[in-house]
């Protein structure tokens, strides 16, 4: 009843200490169960070890994947819930083919007894095996449909990163929306944003050319309807992919102050000695 007697804000602010707090307690308890599990296993310690080691290689497949749909900051799409999530189910999916590889090493004999390459195999090769297909179904309607543990991880893995997507989705909006406030000069924001990309030493001629054209798509006559301020807006979200936050921060705070116009310099007074 109180909880939903709050202001959306201060709710929103709850779920943030809470949703983490719920987390850490669930890692906790997860951490218990299978500490307690080890100490009964029977695995020599240094099994484990490497069962650690094959679960941070598939959280490295993971973060890499999140690496390249997320360019703007690819870090902080990490730490959010779904980010979390997405790396610590890669994991959980390389320990699971790692326990397997070593459960039933005729799977691949040249592994057996060797727990680094095994290690190695689970933690890179564990998402190739578990979305492999056992069979196909051929519906009446001539579509083939896998069947298999794919549909399963792939469902859940999408779901994951829309919901990653949605919270940069979010958090970019509002970043943008907020500063480009008082910009309402389509040609001349353009023309700076070109200027800035010469900042970058690395950026690459795709990169740049990605921008220009999307430059070019609110200069033509599709959008010429369109107010300066939206054209900004959407030219403002391209240029975020490639500079992140702080970067995109700098440089609209340089552009208001180039935008400004100028007061005019004083005209020299009169010298009265001057004849």
């Amino acid at each position: 009843m109180a909880w939903q007697g709050m202001q959306a804000a201060d709710r929103k602010r709850a779920e943030r200490v809470i949703v983490p707090l719920i987390f850490l307690v669930g890692l906790l308890t997860i951490s218990v169960f299978f500490s307690l599990y080890i100490m009964n296993s029977g695995y020599p310690w240094h099994w484990w070890g490497w069962a650690c080691g094959s679960a941070l290689f598939g959280m490295s497949v993971g973060f890499s994947e999140i690496l390249s749909r997320y360019r703007d900051e690819p870090i902080l799409a990490c730490t959010t819930n779904g980010g979390v999530s997405y790396l610590l189910l890669n994991g959980a999916l390389s320990l699971a083919a790692f326990w397997l590889l070593c459960r039933y090493p005729s799977i691949f004999p040249s592994l057996k007894g060797d727990l680094f390459l095994t290690s190695v195999a689970g933690g890179f090769g564990a998402v190739t095996v578990f979305r492999a297909k056992l069979f196909t179904f051929r519906a009446s309607d001539g579509k083939d449909y896998p069947i298999g543990p794919a549909i399963v991880l792939e469902t859940v893995l999408k779901t994951l990163d829309q919901k990653i997507d949605r919270k940069r989705a979010t958090d970019r909006q509002a970043r943008v929306f907020q500063l480009i406030q008082g910009l309402n000069d389509f040609e001349n924001t353009a023309k700076y944003f070109q200027a800035s990309l010469n900042s970058f030493q690395n950026l690459t001629p795709q990169e740049k050319a990605d921008i220009n054209s999307v430059i070019d798509e609110y200069r033509s006559q599709k959008t010429a309807t369109w107010p300066d301020g939206l054209k900004i807006m959407a030219l403002g979200f391209a240029f975020l992919d490639i500079a992140g936050n702080e970067n995109f921060d700098k440089v609209i705070e340089n552009l208001k102050q180039f935008l400004t116009p100028k007061p005019p310099a004083p005209a020299n007074p009169p010298n009265p000695n001057q004849p």
